[in-house]
Order: structure tokens, then C-alpha cells, then sequence
């Protein structure tokens, strides 16, 4: 009779456990990277905080979602990888917005450079994880009590995300 307080056989069944764990597939995602709205996180007075950060999630199969400083010659990363635009709720309607311009306004696009996740030379790894875009003031007209932002963005073999929207942002 096997009892189970028998060392042998508890060292056996851990170190098969570990081996059928690491036996595991990758997971397959699409080359294009895929983003979801996680948050909008406010610091200092919730109504006139002194910086925020937009986050989202991402999946990328090749893992290739972050630019290096010397990326930003090529003319799509010029500014950066992923990119907000910001509108405003004009009387129940969302408008873009550009305090540069003068009316018509055209739209205010954000951007912001991801750091590079893998190094050069790594093998491509599918990957997911939160991209936090930090701002120090967040970027409000006056009268825009209600703002939005649509967001997008670049891998590093420019396979342009799909758009994602925040909720209705109050101030």
C-alpha cells in the first residue's frame, strides 16, 4: 500500500507538476498591438489635480511596443508611439480641440513616446502589460468641465493599434 507521506512519491508528483507548468504554449496574439482603456488616475485635488495618467492595456504578439530615443527620426515616431486626441463635450457634442488655432479648431493630438520594452537582438516575445501616459497638468480649455480622448498608437514594425476611447473624463 502507497501511503502519501512517502517522500519519494511527494518529490516525484512536485517535480512532475513543475515539468507539465513549463510545458505550457505562448500565447498568440495578432502583430498588430491591441489596446483597451484602463483608467484615468488623478493626483493631488481630484477637481484640479496636478498631473493625471491615462492607462491602457496592450497585447502585441512580436512584443515590439517600445521606441528608442534614435527611433524618433523615423517620420511616424517623430513625436512619439502612441498617441491621444483630446475633444471636449461641446454642449452634448465632442469636439476636437486646439487652443493654438483659431476657429474652425482642429484637433489636438497627443503624443507620447513608450519606452523600449525588449532590447535589440531579443527574440520577439508576445507580450501584454499597462501603458501608463502621464501628464503633468492635464491639458483642459476653459469651459471644458467634460473631456475624452481617443487613443492609438505604433509598434516598432508600424502596425498601428486599433482606437480605443476613455469614458466622459469630469473636472
Amino acid at each position: 500500500q502507497v501511503k502519501l507521506r512517502d517522500p519519494y512519491i511527494i518529490i516525484f508528483a512536485i517535480f512532475a507538476g513543475i515539468a507539465i507548468s513549463s510545458c505550457r504554449d505562448k500565447p498568440v496574439y495578432p502583430s498588430e498591438p491591441v489596446i483597451t482603456y484602463k483608467d484615468f488616475l488623478r493626483y493631488g485635488d481630484p477637481s484640479d489635480p496636478d498631473s493625471v495618467e491615462l492607462v491602457v492595456s496592450f497585447t502585441d504578439n512580436e512584443g515590439d511596443i517600445g521606441i528608442e530615443q534614435g527611433d524618433t527620426n523615423n517620420s511616424i515616431f517623430k513625436l512619439g508611439n502612441l498617441f491621444m486626441i483630446y475633444y471636449y463635450d461641446s454642449n452634448g457634442v465632442w469636439a476636437a480641440f486646439d487652443p493654438n488655432l483659431a476657429p474652425p479648431f482642429d484637433t489636438m493630438i497627443i503624443p507620447y513616446r513608450v519606452p523600449l520594452v525588449l532590447q535589440e537582438g531579443d527574440d520577439s516575445e508576445p507580450m501584454k502589460g499597462l501603458i501608463y501616459v502621464k501628464q503633468k497638468k492635464p491639458i483642459t480649455g476653459p469651459g471644458h468641465n467634460k473631456i475624452m480622448y481617443k487613443v492609438y498608437m505604433y509598434d516598432k514594425a508600424l502596425h498601428k493599434s486599433n482606437i480605443v476611447d476613455s469614458p466622459p473624463i469630469e473636472f
